[in-house]
């Protein structure tokens, strides 16, 4: 967050004393309003869970129905011992239980997915960031080059062995996870993971050199679904 923080106020001016005045009114009809008019050409969107909750798909931390609070037929030590690497590559299943639940292409996006793709239509999306994994983005229309994935993807995975590294696509591990068969690497027999990020990971490559140089670029930031602080695994 402090990251953020620094960047928003250094790129963005933010607190920084006077500044020239976009919108007409601070509301979403004065929203619409500056997306309609010139001085916006370039939208960023940071999304996270809440956008996906109305296709089906549980945020992390609601009291009742989210993620966290619904885990206790996996005998976690504690919740989030689901998504952090070290309890992973000891205890893989309760991930892919998980996994076989939530698996992408079992639920559709939602209308704040089919907005960002409209901004792509438009020629006003600059870059979605996403914390999800959910890959509702991508089934919505968006392409590569539209996304950040802060917290990785579904589409490709790994053998976790730093001396094998191979490579595997959505379809071999689909098999494998509905197979109910811990995915093993072809190669060394080592665990393949998913390229999502767990805690004890760091944030793709990809999010730090994009937020340099769109963040340059940013007309209008668009916060949807996520506090961007302790939603899922954090924002970095």
């Amino acid at each position: 967050m402090d990251f953020l923080r620094n960047l928003f106020s250094r790129t963005l001016g933010l607190g920084s004393g006077k500044r020239e005045k976009l919108l007409d009114e601070l509301s979403l009809e004065g929203v619409t309003k500056f997306i309609q008019s010139d001085q916006c050409q370039n939208i960023i969107c940071m999304v996270g869970a809440g956008i996906s909750t109305s296709a089906g798909i549980p945020d992390f931390r609601s009291p009742t129905t989210g993620l966290y609070a619904n885990l206790e037929k996996y005998n976690l030590p504690y919740p989030e011992a689901i998504f952090e690497i070290s309890y992973f590559k000891k205890h893989p299943e309760p991930f892919f239980a998980l996994a076989r639940e939530l698996y992408p292409g079992q639920f559709k996006p939602t209308v704040c997915h089919y907005f960002i793709r409209l901004l792509k239509d438009k020629g006003l999306l600059l870059r979605c960031y996403t914390q999800n994994i959910d890959t509702l983005e991508r089934v919505a229309g968006l392409e590569p080059e539209d996304l950040v994935e802060a917290h990785g993807t579904f589409y490709t995975s790994h053998c976790v062995s730093s001396h094998c590294r191979k490579e595997y696509d959505l379809g071999w591990m689909k098999d494998k996870i509905f197979s109910e068969a811990t995915p093993k690497c072809e190669k060394c027999q080592s665990l393949v993971k998913p390229d999502i990020v767990f805690f004890g990971e760091t944030l793709p490559a990809r999010f730090f050199s994009c937020m340099q140089s769109d963040f340059q670029k940013v007309d209008l930031l668009i916060i949807m679904g996520t506090s961007l602080q302790g939603c899922g695994l954090a924002w970095g």
